[in-house]
């Protein structure tokens, strides 16, 4: 059951909240990620990329916005700070994006371990022609890492960190209220 307080702002995020939310957001990745592999969209293209990265900056926009709404609005009776909602969504974010590299990690090893092979063709034929073939073979040493647990958990932990904090800079600045002052 969820706490209000409708008094005195809390100290602590809620970590309920946080957990919750951040977990709806890694679901709807994952689903996302379902629904591309299952229509064999090329996310090396150009659009497949922006496809990608937006969607990624949406789904941790709503709930970072979601997660920061309920700790202002029920937890701390409708006041939050910025550094605080900051925390709150980079939190939600990282959250989202670890569980989204858990499947990556599942997808690419358990269910379709041939998918790295297809990605890498689908990068050359998109980008194989712009780039030097120095640059090519560096990018392509990439992608045989993606299977791995180690640069799996270190994406996620980097990945997770970086874009939570730039979702949380731009999700806290909207969200932010403090009390009026009062001369």
């Amino acid at each position: 059951m969820d706490q209000v307080n409708t008094n005195t702002p809390s100290k602590q995020p809620d970590w309920n909240n946080i957990l919750r939310q951040g977990g709806f957001a890694g679901l709807a990745l994952t689903g996302f990620s379902i629904i591309t592999y299952i229509l064999d969209v090329n996310l090396m293209s150009f659009s497949g990329i922006a496809l990608l990265y937006g969607a990624i900056f949406m789904v941790g926009f709503i709930f970072a916005v979601m997660a920061i709404r309920f700790q202002r609005d029920k937890v701390d009776g409708g006041y939050i700070a910025y550094g605080k909602a900051l925390l709150i969504a980079l939190l939600t974010v990282f959250i989202a994006v670890f569980i989204s590299s858990i499947w990556n990690y599942v997808l690419v090893n358990f269910i379709d371990p041939d998918i790295i092979s297809a990605m890498k063709d689908d990068f050359v034929e998109t980008w194989g022609q712009s780039m030097p073939q120095e640059a090519l073979d560096k990018a392509l040493e990439g992608f045989d890492k993606a299977g791995d647990i180690g640069s799996t958990l270190k994406n996620a932990i980097f990945g997770g960190l970086i874009y939570g904090l730039i979702v949380g800079l731009i999700s806290a600045a909207f969200m932010k209220r403090q009390p009026e002052v009062k001369m």
